[in-house]
């Protein structure tokens, strides 16, 4: 087409934009095309109304309408205040112990009396060592009269109750739950197991070790022991919304 200042290029593409307002209207009320539109309205040309847009939609053309942010709700302070008040005692807690775990003899020996009498002269010289504050000796005598009779409870006990005053909790728990299995109703071995959880921080088991101590047979020791425990039972089942399970 000669005389006009545009290219064939450029009326095809002329071509296609009055196609696409034609089947879209609306799309002239965009701000970037307003010139184009003011252009139709001065040769008298009429635009259809715009369409306020339909909920979850947005008008043709129109960029997406911004919807009011919801106010979060603000934190409680007294809830917040209430869970920081909740603080466990852990003061006397230890790290475990993670040596080698000790001798334990063997369960199907078969005890003489020879082996009785040897073992229960070692135990008095372990109860020696032990009165005299040296508790490796005294773990070490022990271990030899429970070689020589690993059916006594009480050479388990005595021994866990050494290794509670290294600080051995762990080799203590070993000690005493073997003492258990050879005699459920040993008050000893509850006693030093529960004291044992209580220094790893195991509140819970201790209390219920201790409580069985002292309905076995009621001590001092353990009784004070199980009453030193019980708030940090009690703050536990705060924590977690649980009921303490303590015997």
């Amino acid at each position: 087409m000669s005389g006009l200042p545009f290219t064939k290029a450029h009326l095809l593409e002329l071509e296609k934009f009055v196609a696409l307002i034609k089947a879209d209207p609306p799309i002239l009320y965009n701000p970037e095309l307003k010139f184009f539109k003011n252009f139709v309205e001065s040769l008298g040309g009429t635009l259809p109304p715009l369409n306020k847009p339909n909920v979850g939609g947005d008008a043709p053309g129109v960029g997406p309408t911004k919807t009011a942010k919801k106010p979060e709700p603000e934190p409680n302070p007294e809830e917040e205040s209430e869970e920081s008040d909740i603080e466990l005692d852990v003061s006397g807690v230890v790290e475990p112990d993670i040596e080698e775990p000790q001798a334990m003899g063997d369960s199907d020996k078969e005890v003489s009396e020879i082996d009785i009498d040897i073992s229960n002269a070692k135990k008095r010289e372990a109860i020696s060592a032990y009165s005299d504050g040296d508790y490796e000796k005294a773990i070490q005598i022990y271990t030899e009269a429970i070689l020589l009779n690993p059916a006594s409870a009480l050479l388990y006990a005595k021994r866990g109750q050494a290794y509670l005053q290294l600080n051995k909790p762990n080799a203590c728990i070993r000690d005493c739950s073997r003492a258990l299995q050879i005699n459920p109703d040993s008050a000893a071995a509850y006693k030093f197991r529960g004291r044992a959880h209580r220094l790893l921080g195991h509140w819970e088991e201790a209390a219920k070790d201790l409580r069985e101590s002292c309905k076995l047979d009621f001590d001092e020791q353990a009784d004070e022991w199980l009453r030193e425990v019980t708030p940090n039972v009690l703050q536990g089942v705060q924590l977690q919304g649980n009921e303490p399970d303590i015997g």
